[in-house]
């Protein structure tokens, strides 16, 4: 029944939103964040008490993953803006900033990591570890695809045909 029910939701939200989505990134940030709550909701096997339960604890930890990661957009920030080198105190500065960085996503990730499996178990969190894995390639799969001019986006046959008439 909960099966039948989240793909209802996620072909729902496909026709309903395919023409703006494409205009509007928001909407797009939105709609890849529903078929994400879909797609682990499902993967997981989840019910709607342990759905009630999950989801607000599995959201404050992206939150906290976005947060730091956005922290790490400013420390690389003189990278970007000086076009010119910046002297080895400022490289060492930015390497000890991403390295600390990558400590704090680890405890981020072990502490919820915990909650997470105290509430599910543990064998839910290596699912969902493999379906977040799974859910981001099959996304960057998708983006790919759309992405028109692509030399990707043609087959070996499409490829030789093409040749063929130059």
């Amino acid at each position: 029944m909960k099966h039948v029910l989240v793909s209802i939701i996620l072909l729902g939200s496909l026709t309903v939103f395919s023409q703006d989505v494409k205009k509007n990134p928001k909407m797009q940030k939105e709609r890849i964040l529903e078929r994400k709550v879909a797609f682990l909701t499902e993967k997981l096997e989840l019910t709607s008490e342990e759905s009630e339960q999950f989801w607000p604890i599995y959201n404050e930890m992206t939150k906290k993953i976005k947060e730091n990661r956005m922290s790490m957009k400013k420390v690389y920030a003189p990278l970007k803006e000086n076009k010119e080198e910046l002297d080895d105190s400022q490289y060492r500065t930015m390497i000890k900033s991403s390295q600390e960085s990558r400590e704090k996503n680890l405890k981020i990730i072990e502490e919820y990591t915990d909650k997470i499996g105290n509430l599910l178990g543990f064998k839910k969190v290596y699912v969902l570890s493999k379906a977040e894995k799974e859910f981001k390639k099959g996304l960057m799969e998708r983006m790919k695809k759309s992405q028109p001019g692509k030399k990707d986006d043609m087959d070996r046959h499409q490829r030789r045909d093409l040749n063929d008439k130059n």
